[in-house]
């Protein structure tokens, strides 16, 4: 330790050691030298692909820590390297909770069927941009299910601000796959992480910048009111294919955009796109003026709209009232939706509050499906009223 920081990599480990905070919630580093998978990373498969998961591996007793063996999800590859997303085994570091694992590791000498282009560097700070193929991706058919409907209320929780931060990015493909995670398409991180978090069974968004009120920057070539309808259809294109060709996308929701969804003609051009892609609109509210519901029922587009913002103030105690007023709204409505970002207290509080909802009957699920039960509450409300 040292001001504060733990060194994740002994001096003697080739490439340049990470600092991160003792109490953060990523360890990030980097394992090199082909000895270290005589444990297992690839024990009882010949293929490795991006998205590839639960594998067995075991890390470098060089790390501080040693959750050997563990098992993680391949985010990143080359042809001699794999990066995996794991969760790491209980105080992975000297007074740290459990935490998310960021390793690279080198691929034994022997050949190894990669099943996906290799992995080429990209501009900014990261090296996890994946050359991708063409080959459109589908998402697996619903299996068919005899079992009786579950009529518990029903929450949906949205992560998203995703694709920035590594560490805390990672982490939050730890809580249950109902999660639904929303990436921002020009995040760093956003395509592996992205391609980890829908192996893994999470439903997967378009977190899309669109301008605020004020001077806060929504991020590149986000949709401004001022932009022509040919430019906001190509930003919109842009920012649809940066995930769209890594993994199945399911919706959208505005990043910021407070000024941005007050403008009925750019909601209207965001529709038109969603509503060719078959995605859902998720309306972060930042704005009461807001045109998004207007424009989703115009364009044919599922559209929902959230209910609970949990942390747009920080610390647990007002987490845990906003978590309160969600279960409220839930119990009352019979589903609700809450957004929430991938900050440590955040992730701390759902990491725990997630698995009381059996006992208070309810059920967690993604955001697609709060939608059909919202618009099923819907249908039954008109019916009644004729």
């Amino acid at each position: 330790m040292r001001g504060g920081r733990a060194y994740l990599l002994r001096q003697a480990i080739t490439g340049p050691a990470m600092r991160v905070p003792a109490r953060r919630v990523v360890a990030l580093g980097l394992l090199v030298g082909a000895g270290m998978l005589a444990a297992g990373f690839i024990a009882a498969t010949t293929a490795v692909a991006v998205g590839q998961g639960p594998v067995r591996f075991t890390p470098a007793t060089a790390f501080a820590f040693a959750p050997a063996p563990t098992t993680g999800y391949v985010v990143a590859l080359t042809n001699t390297t794999a990066d995996v997303v794991a969760k790491a085994g209980k105080r992975a570091l000297v007074e740290a909770p459990p935490r998310v694992l960021v390793s690279r590791i080198t691929l034994p000498r022997q050949r190894v069927d990669l099943a996906i282009a290799p992995i080429v560097a990209g501009p900014g700070k990261s090296d996890l941009r994946p050359e991708l193929p063409r080959a459109p991706l589908q998402a697996p058919p619903l299996a068919q299910s005899t079992e009786s409907p579950d009529t518990r209320p029903a929450i949906a929780l949205l992560i998203d601000d995703l694709g920035m931060a590594t560490g805390r990015s990672a982490r939050a493909l730890t809580l249950p796959d109902a999660v639904t995670l929303s990436f921002l398409p020009y995040g760093p991180v956003s395509q592996p992480l992205a391609a980890a978090a829908a192996a893994k069974g999470h439903e997967i968004f378009v977190h899309l910048p669109m301008q605020p009120q004020g001077d806060a920057d929504p991020g590149p070539d986000a949709l401004m009111a001022h932009d022509s309808d040919a430019r906001l259809r190509d930003k919109l294109d842009t920012h649809m294919a940066a995930l769209g060709s890594t993994v199945p996308i399911a919706g959208v929701n505005n990043h910021m955009g407070s000024r941005a969804t007050a403008s009925r003609r750019l909601m209207d051009a965001v529709m038109r796109g969603v509503a060719e892609r078959g995605y859902i609109f998720v309306d972060s509210l930042t704005t009461p003026a807001t045109t998004g519901r207007a424009s989703a029922l115009a364009h044919g587009v599922d559209f929902m709209a959230r209910d609970v913002f949990l942390d747009h103030r920080q610390g647990a105690d007002f987490i845990l009232v906003q978590l309160a007023a969600l279960e409220r709204q839930a119990q009352r409505h019979g589903v609700a939706l809450a957004i929430a970002h991938p900050h440590t207290e955040t992730l701390d509080v759902l990491s725990i509050w997630v698995r009381g909802l059996e006992r208070k009957g309810l059920r967690l699920v993604p955001v697609s499906e709060a939608v059909r039960l919202a618009g099923e509450r819907r249908q039954m409300l008109a019916m009644a009223a004729r």
